[in-house]
């Protein structure tokens, strides 16, 4: 038995602390059965040793989120932090976190860099340390995205650094611990390009917008072993010559001159082509704060399945699977091709004549490389990606002996670098129906393709953060992947987007403004918005964190007051609806009234609000939230409910299953509502009606409601619009539409995550693992399998902040179905039949029973 996994703001070994009171979690391991913590003990000390704060042992189970309350930190510190824990017996450990520079004082630098579009430069500076280092930390801002070296080695292997943001309210640096890179002599050498932070066009762009020209803030604190410091920051005296970047452009592509790159340029000593001075720039009107999610990296690489020759001297290279990222080229010349172009052309679909089509994702997309005068050269792009499957490659060769410029350009290396955050795997799942596993791959990898610095809705056309489907698709993300920090990010992204009316935008970032002239939904709809409060409620829900909603609850009430604002005998009038639903009338919401989207929405914002006030000590408000509830209920079910039938408005699909979800439904009329969902569902052949706000509501519902089988059923169609349909026409990541990948007329991003709500069903449902919806304690969970015709077992994992559920059940010979599951310690599981009934209730330790 052991103490593991401890973090610090959600992050292991957290260098970059900037917040006054950081919160700390752990976990325990250990293969005996009920084990509970019933105290803990956090002390936390100086680098010498000395104690800054003390919990004192306090009785509890918590693990998760326990806030800092000791003395002020300070800027540029390293502390150690451990924590005690008592079960049967104590446990012990440490680990540590450093603080960033927490006061504007701190930055002693400058901000240099360009001063016009589509003009790069090369920074670099030399320095020589003259005694020998004990702690050397750069702090390093470059807008829109830069990479560093220090004596020829990039700091880390992080790429697209710093992540996006409002560059008006908040600029994110990043902290590298270079002890062990530095020397007597030194160099650091910085290279920018625009990313988000500068969007001048000049190739397609999704839109024209800028905060600035690309500029650059280092901050080098190095400590020698004598107990004197210095610091190196960036200023006049750094020099720069030209980049080899001709041009960037986060929705354009990259052009790279490989004949102004010399890997020397890097290394200590002077360098003849840094002639010019830097400029000093004005600084970006935003704050300075500490980069607070995992960075980005190239998590995955793809080999090319096939190469063909669509035209002399143009080859099209499929991956044979739709990701986001860019690719890797290593290519063989004769020594004497400098100046020579290789051109490389991505997408997701081919044309009937078998070229890629960016019809969809943004045409003239592309990585150029210029060659220079080596043997052997290597290039990837640095400051933008693309979502694709497809390469068109001109100017070089995969096979010698073939192609108009075989055996003087020939590719040795084509990857596909797929790029995501270091997140943790929050689980897995795999069943015995191969339909199901491919379903869930491309739901899976539609996530990881826009799971960037915030939730993007596809990783080319626009790439912005429309805010629907971080809450809609929330629980679905969350069986999946360790996102908890990154939902911290995002709703400072809302925070620093919302307006002073308390409107928040339907794109946080908002980068693109102006879209409310063809709907005013694209600005103001409130299943869009209301992710500022649902979101902080489904990270509670989900890892126990009651941090982001305490921090941002100022923001979060300022919305509901705008919505209620809003309202018209206390309902709501305005927004998108049930986006993208299925009819003849796509994308706007078609099959369900939008005044009943929008009411649902905002009597779940008024429920939620209502417990988080409560847990958070603001009982007058919660009062305030649940009058108003109170009105809604009555009012909705005055305007919509046919009380003959138990049918919401029309009785769609949405209509129904969101009046369900949130709790809109009189408790004497919940069975008959959820019997119209079951007989529209039925009478249509299993086929989904819902849209991009519906659907999540219509998977819980038929989950609450005990009708897995008919999520079974719609789930195995494939010859109409849905998951199925998708799989068999060749989706290799979900698509933006149901039936996106038609063959006849393939449209629509092909690499959307906002339909991917069927991932509840498989992890809570098939799995029996239903955390966020369950509404059970943080220490408690319901484990309640639901089998279905044409499954006959299930492997499923997900990660619960106290330590990994796992249940794996199967059908046996003489028909009975056995499960078998694995307890974290702290937590207390239910172990429920298929029926519902309890069989047993446990602790934690590995446990079998029969269905």
């Amino acid at each position: 038995m052991r103490i593991t996994d401890l973090r610090t703001n959600q992050l292991r070994d957290n260098g970059n602390v900037d917040a006054v009171s950081p919160v700390f979690s752990w976990r325990i391991e250990g293969d005996e059965e009920n084990i509970y913590q019933k105290s803990y003990r956090i002390e936390v000390k100086s680098h010498e040793g000395n104690v800054l704060w003390d919990s004192g042992e306090i009785a509890s189970g918590a693990m998760t989120s326990l806030p800092y309350a000791g003395e002020a930190l300070r800027s540029d510190t390293r502390y150690l932090w451990s924590v005690t824990c008592r079960t049967d017996r104590e446990l012990r450990a440490e680990s540590f976190f450093e603080t960033g520079l927490l006061q504007p004082e701190d930055w002693k630098g400058c901000f240099i860099g360009e001063q016009e579009d589509h003009v790069y430069h090369l920074y670099r500076k030399t320095f020589s340390c003259g005694k020998k280092v004990r702690r050397a930390r750069l702090y390093l801002c470059g807008l829109g995205h830069f990479v560093c070296w220090i004596n020829g080695e990039t700091v880390s292997d992080h790429v697209l650094e710093p992540g996006w943001s409002n560059y008006d309210k908040t600029c994110f640096y990043t902290a590298y611990d270079v002890t062990e890179r530095l020397a007597e002599e030194n160099a650091i050498l910085v290279k920018l390009g625009d990313g988000m932070f500068n969007v001048p066009g000049g190739r397609y762009v999704y839109y024209e917008r800028s905060y600035g020209k690309c500029k650059l803030f280092a901050q080098l604190e190095v400590v020698y072993e004598d107990g004197t410091g210095e610091t190196i920051v960036s200023d006049e005296s750094w020099r720069m010559a030209p980049s080899p970047i001709r041009f960037c452009c986060i929705y354009g592509g990259e052009d790279y001159d490989g004949r102004l790159w010399n890997p020397a340029y890097a290394m200590p000593g002077e360098r003849e082509e840094f002639a010019e001075s830097a400029r000093r720039v004005e600084p970006p009107k935003g704050k300075l704060r500490a980069m607070p999610m995992e960075p980005m990296k190239v998590m995955q690489t793809y080999e090319p399945k096939e190469w063909k020759e669509i035209e002399p001297g143009v080859w099209r290279c499929d991956f044979g699977t739709n990701f986001s990222g860019w690719v890797r080229i290593r290519v063989c010349t004769d020594g004497q091709s400098a100046g020579h172009k290789i051109v490389m052309t991505p997408g997701e679909i081919l044309t009937p004549e078998g070229r890629v089509d960016q019809r969809v994702t943004g045409k003239g997309y592309a990585w150029t490389y210029i060659l220079n005068g080596e043997r052997e050269q290597e290039f990837a792009p640095d400051f933008t990606y693309t979502g694709f499957r497809y390469v068109e490659v001109r100017g070089a060769s995969p096979c010698a002996g073939e192609g108009e410029q075989s055996g003087v350009i020939e590719i040795l290396r084509f990857d596909g670098e797929f790029i995501y955050p270091d997140l943790d795997r929050g689980g897995e799942f795999l069943c015995s129906n191969p339909l199901y596993n491919s379903i869930h791959g491309i739901v899976l990898q539609a996530i990881l393709s826009n799971t960037k610095s915030y939730f993007t809705d596809c990783p080319h056309r626009e790439k912005l953060g429309w805010l629907e489907q971080t809450h809609l698709i929330g629980p679905s993300i969350m069986y999946n992947l360790q996102v908890q920090a990154l939902y911290g990010k995002v709703e400072q992204d809302m925070e620093d987007a919302q307006r002073e009316s308390g409107l928040v935008p339907d794109i946080c970032p908002e980068y693109v403004t102006g879209f409310d002239k063809w709907h005013k939904g694209f600005l103001d709809s409130p299943e869009w918005g209301s992710a500022i409060i649902l979101n902080p409620w489904y990270c509670y829900l989900r890892y126990g964190d009651l941090s982001l909603a305490r921090r941002h609850y100022p923001a979060m009430r300022s919305y509901l007051l705008y919505l209620a604002g809003k309202t018209h005998h206390e309902m709501l009038h305005h927004g998108l609806g049930d986006w993208l639903d299925i009819g003849p009338c796509t994308p706007h919401s078609q099959n369900t009234p939008v005044p009943v989207v929008a009411t649902c929405i905002y009597y779940y914002d008024l429920r939620v609000m209502e417990t988080l006030a409560q847990l958070l000590g603001q009982e007058e408000d919660a009062q305030e939230y649940r009058e108003r509830g109170e009105r809604v209920r009555t009012e909705y079910n005055a305007q919509f409910l046919d009380d003959q039938t138990a049918r919401y408005a029309n009785g769609s699909q949405a209509a129904q299953a969101m009046s369900l979800i949130t709790g809109l439904v009189p408790e004497e009329m919940e069975e008959r509502a959820a019997r119209v969902l079951r007989e529209d569902v039925t009478k249509r052949g299993y086929a989904v009606t819902a849209g991009d706000v519906g659907h999540p509501f219509l998977v819980a519902a038929l989950m609450k409601y005990g009708m897995s089988d008919l999520l079974g059923k719609m789930t195995d169609i494939t010859e109409t619009p849905g998951y199925g349909y998708q799989v068999m026409h060749g989706a290799t990541t979900l698509t933006e539409e149901w039936d996106g990948p038609d063959p006849a007329h393939p449209h629509g991003s092909q690499n959307h995550l906002m339909l991917g709500s069927i991932e509840e069903w498989f992890y809570g449902g098939l799995g029996g693992m239903e955390l966020v919806r369950s509404r059970l304690p943080m220490g408690e969970i319901r484990i309640c399998p639901q089998p279905v015709e044409g499954v006959d077992w299930v492997r499923a994992w997900t990660t619960h902040p106290y330590g990994k559920i796992k249940v794996e059940w199967h059908r046996e010979a003489d028909g009975g179905i056995r499960a078998d599951v694995q307890i974290p310690p702290n937590v207390t599981a239910h172990l429920l039949r298929a029926d519902g009934s309890e069989e047993r209730c446990v602790g934690s330790g590995t446990y079998s029973y029969l269905l």
